[in-house]
C-alpha cells in the first residue's frame, strides 16, 4: 500500500514538472504576476484533480488538465472579483466614527433623521433604520419594538439595504 502511494507521488511529480510551464504561461497570459504565487498553487492543485479525475478514454490528457486549469483560474478569478464588489476596505477611524454606540449631537442627529425622511424608503425601512443606526439596537430589539417577527425586521433591512446601495450607485 505505501508502495503504490510512493509511486503515485513521483508520478504526480514527474506530471507537475511537465506541466508547470503550462501554468507559468497561463499566468502570464492572464497577467496575474501580483498573485502569481497563489496561482501557481492554484495550478497545481487544478493540475492533480485534473490528473486524479482523468479518463482516458476522454482524449488527451494534455488538453484536459489545461482545460480544467484554465477553469479553476477562471473560477479563482470570478470568486476574488465577487469578493472585491462586495467588500470595501474601510480605514479604523471611518469604521469609530460611524460606530451607532458613539453618541451623536443634536446637529448630527437632526441631519441623520432629514436623510431618513427623504429617502425613498418605506416606513418600515426607516423604522429599522432610526432603531439600528440612531438608536442602536439589534434586530431582536427592534422586532419587540414594533411587535413584529425578527424575520419581518430582517426583510426591511434587507429592503433598505438594497434601495441604499442603489441611490449609492445613482450618485457614483
Amino acid at each position: 500500500m505505501e508502495q503504490l502511494e510512493i509511486n503515485q507521488e513521483e508520478e504526480f511529480e514527474q506530471i507537475c514538472e511537465q506541466f508547470m510551464p503550462m501554468i507559468y504561461g497561463l499566468i502570464r497570459k492572464w497577467k496575474l504576476a501580483g498573485d502569481k504565487d497563489e496561482f501557481i498553487q492554484t495550478g497545481r492543485i487544478a493540475l492533480y484533480d485534473a490528473w486524479t479525475n482523468y479518463d482516458g478514454d476522454r482524449g488527451a490528457f494534455a488538453a484536459y488538465a489545461k482545460s480544467y486549469i484554465y477553469g479553476r483560474f477562471q473560477l479563482t478569478l470570478e470568486r476574488k472579483n465577487r469578493w472585491q464588489t462586495r467588500h470595501v476596505s474601510t480605514e479604523p477611524i471611518i469604521l469609530s466614527e460611524t460606530n451607532p454606540a458613539v453618541v451623536l449631537n443634536e446637529e448630527d442627529l437632526f441631519i441623520l433623521r432629514d436623510l431618513i425622511a427623504r429617502s425613498r424608503l418605506t416606513p418600515r425601512e426607516q423604522d429599522w433604520i432610526n432603531g439600528a443606526l440612531i438608536d442602536g439596537l439589534k434586530l431582536g430589539e427592534i422586532a419587540d419594538r414594533h411587535g413584529v417577527a425578527i424575520s419581518t425586521v430582517r426583510s426591511w433591512r434587507k429592503e433598505a439595504l438594497k434601495k441604499l446601495r442603489e441611490r449609492m450607485v445613482e450618485f457614483v
